[in-house]
């Protein structure tokens, strides 16, 4: 679990790609979050932040990122929000957002002089 100071530190400034999933104690749906999350976070710990933030103990967060339903996952690359998805996701939808965002930054390296 992170927290507003891993966020800006590692995902914003220094552009990290991540997945971050916004979920509460309370909701079950979001316990099933967490084990796709945790899962995928294993899968792709080197090149890919997998986490969750508790929505209730950083709500600046949730208000700032819109994570008005729980769960709520939000997809970063180059320290941008690429895309923010409500409600449970599988673990086949969000593995081929990272897959997606992986390439995409290893076509831009690729085209580097």
């Amino acid at each position: 679990m992170i927290d507003n100071e891993f966020l800006e530190k590692e995902i914003i400034i220094k552009k990290r790609p991540a997945l971050v999933a916004f979920t509460a104690d309370w909701c079950r749906p979001c316990g099933l979050q967490k084990t796709v999350i945790l899962s995928l976070a294993e899968k792709y710990r080197d090149e890919f932040i997998v986490e969750t933030i508790n929505a209730e103990v950083e709500s600046s967060l949730s208000e700032k990122y819109d994570a008005r339903t729980l769960p709520t996952t939000v997809v970063f690359s180059q320290g941008e929000v690429v895309e923010t998805l409500p409600g449970f996701q599988s673990e086949e939808y969000l593995e081929s957002y990272i897959k997606f965002i992986l390439e995409k930054l290893q076509a831009e390296e690729d085209s580097k002089p």
